[in-house]
């Protein structure tokens, strides 16, 4: 590896969003270490770190490759849903699981990131996927919708930090994507309409074509990473970029 390279660390990268960002990053001269507990990427400047993000004790433990550049950037991308079933008939480690994926492990990798690389002095920018159940609640997704909510919070709370900080250098984006065509919409699809009451929406989003690719939220997500600074905003939507 070469030095002065644009780094990006990307977690969630075996499909949908991640594996879409990690894509574009490379096309556009990023270093790309992505993370996760497979991977499906062959490329030149891609390296794969496996990582499950389900387990605190290997995520506390984890530590980002010590290499020198000119940005780095750490997108938290990884997420799960769940089990999609109203509060009463959930088992415990279903809100454990989804914290610990959605919430936990971006908390402390953003920790990590930062005391990584701040004494570096180069620009740092973190870009959270969050989602728009983190800002409405919606039928059967308690968990998925608070572990989001959460994430929003901490994004907020760190360019808080480093605005009172001066880090002029140093920017934060929570971004939610929209209703995107993943593996995760499919599971949603074959949630039991019994359970789970606005089943029917994300019938008709698919059915009517309304779902967005994940390649198209990578394009537009990269308006952001190259300019960052242009979004003074920390929680957006991608209709905002």
């Amino acid at each position: 590896m070469q030095n002065h390279l644009k780094i990006a660390f990307v977690t969630g990268i075996s499909g949908g969003i991640g594996n879409a960002i990690a894509h574009q990053l490379l096309q556009n001269g990023f270093f790309v270490f992505g993370i996760g507990r497979s991977n499906t990427i062959r490329e030149e400047n891609y390296q794969f770190i496996s990582l499950d993000l389900r387990k605190p004790e290997l995520v506390n433990h984890f530590n980002f490759p010590q290499v020198q550049a000119t940005s780095y950037l750490l997108v938290n991308n990884a997420g799960i849903i769940g089990d999609i079933l109203p509060v009463g008939e959930l088992n415990a480690a279903h809100f454990s699981d989804v914290m610990q994926v959605n919430t936990v492990a971006p908390q402390v990798l953003i920790n990590t990131f930062i005391q990584t690389f701040s004494r570096q002095l180069v620009p740092l920018h973190i870009l959270n996927i969050s989602s728009g159940a983190g800002k409405k609640p919606i039928d059967a997704w308690s968990a998925y919708c608070s572990s989001k909510a959460a994430l929003d919070m901490f994004g907020e709370a760190i360019k808080l930090e480093m605005t009172l900080r001066e880090r002029s250098d140093f920017h934060i984006h929570n971004v939610a994507p929209g209703v995107v065509d993943t593996s995760m919409q499919k599971k949603i699809r074959a949630a039991s309409p019994e359970k789970f009451k606005a089943s029917q929406r994300f019938h008709d989003l698919k059915n009517n074509n309304e779902l967005v690719s994940a390649e198209q939220v990578a394009e537009k997500l990269m308006q952001l990473i190259y300019n960052p600074g242009k979004y003074e905003t920390c929680t957006l939507s991608l209709s905002d970029i």
